[in-house]
């Protein structure tokens, strides 16, 4: 008997010790990302990784839910105006990764140092809605006359030149997430890992360049309790075959459409696993035509070019998930005329049609053409390349050259609007059409690599970030849409949906509708 109980006082023993092993043993997310964020500093970089990390590096004042809805975050509490133009945020009690407390000061010297003339930001029209900051970025007045104040460490006070109806959302944006004042002050290349403090959920615990990022959970963050994963290993992985084995391999845990893309092999059959989730969110992809140089400054070329096109057969023999083709720029659901057409496609008659007049127009014959398709090199930009290269060589009897580079480079390319056509992409912002339409506003903006600009499509998009009637704003917004796709700087291809293949021991993964990854509720089981 006496040796019975000494067996099940060792069994208990021992199952205890297993348990706190357990429960002490660090819980490891990883998944793959196909190349190295651009910076890790929220004022500088807007590229889909970059932005995905600083999510989970940093926080703003309100934080956007993986339902779609918005929550305070750093703010505690906020009061809006009766006229809807002055907001007023209380800070709770947050702090840095070091243990300093986060103030309004810091947020208010970090917006301020974004719309200094000279800083570069290529998010910088976020804060545009602020009153005098888009005259404050363009040296018009004193960095002081913007309306962001800090009037003591808890509160942030904002005015903005109009009502706007997305201005709560924009400040769960990175343009929004504080820096650290004391950083900023230091030093301006905030890559430096020793240099940086954090008001996210996770800080940077390591960065093998060119290898991984791991993150470690902050435990300074506001609400580190809720937070289940201790570390998040990010390798980079340039390609797609070998990301997707090391997910078969269960050396990665998940993997999502735009940290690490899946080849066009996997993508035909990835509708069929039980491992999958797919969902639309709010972007397209599209062709951008440089209007300012030889051929496409001609509009009825650049129709021609779109016309040609058949973004059906691109959808099913190339992305394969699904996707409604994009004939206008506005995505479901935010567009009260989703069903209406404001471009065609593959209509090759009417597209010959436009070639001709475009030809007789800049006065040339089809052998005058030599033009250049830039892409990324992702298999998926790859194929998407080819595809149009080939439709367009059948429509039109002419030749087209691909420029196929890194996706940095690529990008860099556009930028400085070293190219003729580029394939692109652009997911929303913010869950507003005005997201989409002020990127191609004015010539020099960043993200407008068309070159293109007009006075009334300026216009109208200025009535309608002042109108307070939602109806006459959705009215203008449209029109403002028709000229942009009448002019064809752009021609949209597909609207895009997510695809997140995750383990069965992961839960609690979710993206939202602008396509941001939610880390805050993940939780594992044993591996």
């Amino acid at each position: 008997m006496k040796r019975i109980n000494l067996i099940i006082i060792l069994m208990f023993f021992i199952f205890s010790v297993s348990s706190k092993e357990l429960k002490n043993e660090k819980s490891i997310l990883k998944t793959c990302i196909y190349s190295e964020p651009r910076s890790l500093d929220t004022r500088k970089t807007s590229d889909y990784i970059s932005t995905q990390l600083l999510f989970l590096l940093y926080r703003g004042l309100m934080h956007y839910n993986s339902d779609n809805t918005l929550v305070c975050s750093l703010a505690k509490s906020y009061h809006i105006s009766k006229d809807k133009k002055k907001y007023t945020f209380h800070l709770k009690d947050a702090f840095w990764s070091d243990g300093s407390a986060i103030t309004a000061y810091d947020f208010e010297k970090s917006w301020k140092t974004i719309l200094s003339p000279a800083f570069p930001s290529p998010s910088c029209e976020l804060l545009y809605d602020i009153k005098n900051a888009e005259n404050a970025k363009k040296a018009i007045v004193g960095i002081d006359e913007v309306k962001i104040n800090a009037t003591d460490a808890k509160t942030l006070v904002v005015e903005l030149e109009n009502p706007s109806p997305y201005f709560l959302f924009l400040t769960s944006l990175p343009t929004y997430f504080p820096m650290p004042s004391n950083i900023i002050e230091k030093k301006d290349n905030l890559n430096e890992e020793v240099e940086l403090i954090y008001s996210g959920p996770y800080k940077l615990k390591k960065w093998l360049r060119n290898n991984q990022l791991i993150l470690e959970k902050n435990p300074y963050f506001y609400n580190s309790k809720s937070i289940d994963i201790d570390l998040i290993h990010f390798y980079v992985i340039p390609n797609e075959n070998t990301a997707f084995q090391m997910y078969e391999n269960n050396e990665v845990d998940f993997l999502s459409s735009f940290l690490s893309p899946l080849t066009v092999d996997i993508l035909g059959k990835v509708l069929l696993r039980n491992d999958v989730k797919v969902v639309p969110i709010l972007g397209f992809s599209f062709l951008t035509f440089n209007v300012d140089i030889f051929p496409f400054s001609n509009p009825n070329l650049r129709k021609a070019f779109s016309l040609a096109i058949d973004r059906k057969s691109i959808v099913q023999n190339i992305t394969q998930l699904d996707e409604k083709i994009a004939t206008r720029c506005l995505p479901f659901p935010i567009s009260s005329a989703q069903n209406s057409e404001l471009i065609k496609s593959n209509d090759k008659k009417l597209a010959l049609k436009y070639f001709n007049k475009g030809l007789e127009e800049l006065n040339i014959s089809k052998e005058n053409l030599n033009i250049s398709l830039t892409s990324g090199s992702y298999i998926i930009h790859k194929k998407e390349a080819e595809s149009l290269k080939q439709m367009w060589e059948k429509a039109f009897d002419i030749q087209i050259k691909l420029n196929i580079c890194e996706d940095k480079i690529a990008l860099s390319k556009f930028q400085s609007h070293d190219y003729q056509i580029g394939l692109a992409r652009l997911i929303m912002k913010y869950n507003d059409p005005i997201s989409i339409f002020e990127r191609f506003k004015y010539k020099f903006h960043p993200k407008n690599y068309s070159s293109w600009e007009d006075k009334k499509y300026i216009k109208i998009l200025d009535y309608a970030k002042k109108t307070s009637d939602v109806k006459k704003r959705s009215e203008l917004i449209e029109i403002a849409e028709s000229l942009l796709l009448d002019a064809m700087p752009i021609a949209p291809l597909y609207f895009y949906n997510y695809t997140l293949l995750t383990k069965k021991r992961i839960t609690g993964l979710y993206n939202n509708s602008v396509g941001d990854l939610i880390f805050d509720e993940v939780k594992m089981s044993e591996r």
